[in-house]
């Protein structure tokens, strides 16, 4: 099954819901389109079954790196770090991000109740926050959808923008990748907001 999950993400974070086919699917791992029904079920619940496997992952980061003993400035670099693992995941950007631009039709309500939980974290850490980091006014969807939007943003531009040579000097001191000093920076900038 984690075969069939894995051959069915490439296929779809290649080709959408749309251009994915499940005969495609079943030839890429090997297997029979019977045996891939079998397991996995039709075309919808497989592609259920990627985007909930991938978001469950994605979940996971940040509710192992989140403790109750953080402060909460501790716990919004975690969650700012998380956020920037998640941002790694080219596959699950392509998927979620071609379907919204069609209009998520095919999308599982999985998405919007995990993007639910991860601003009602969100929103936990600047409450928290608030109280003792210094008072302020921010709205938590927008802030989150920030973030996320960076982090998606700095790993399809970023590396661009490096081979292009651009702002080399910038760039060198954060990294392409997710590093340290740029989560620090993330962080400096959340913490400023608050």
């Amino acid at each position: 099954m984690r075969h069939i999950l894995k051959t069915a993400t490439e296929v779809f974070a290649e080709k959408g819901y749309a251009g994915a086919s499940t005969n495609e699917i079943a030839d890429l791992a090997g297997i029979s389109k019977r045996s891939m029904y079998y397991y996995m079920g039709d075309k919808d619940t497989l592609y259920a079954s990627v985007i909930k496997e991938m978001l469950n992952g994605a979940y996971k980061l940040i509710d192992v790196n989140i403790t109750d003993k953080m402060t909460p400035e501790e716990k919004l670099r975690h969650f700012i770090l998380s956020v920037a693992q998640i941002g790694n995941n080219r596959e699950l950007h392509s998927i979620v991000l071609r379907e919204l631009l069609s209009g998520g039709e095919f999308l599982p309500k999985d998405v919007v109740e995990g993007l639910d939980k991860l601003f009602a974290t969100f929103s936990s850490i600047l409450e928290e926050g608030k109280k003792e980091i210094r008072p302020g006014d921010i709205n938590p969807v927008v802030a989150c959808l920030m973030l996320f939007s960076f982090f998606v943003h700095w790993n399809l531009v970023i590396p661009f923008m490096a081979k292009a040579d651009v702002r080399t000097a910038e760039i060198t001191a954060l990294g392409t990748g997710v590093s340290d000093p740029l989560i620090d920076e993330v962080h400096k900038i959340f913490v400023k907001f608050l």
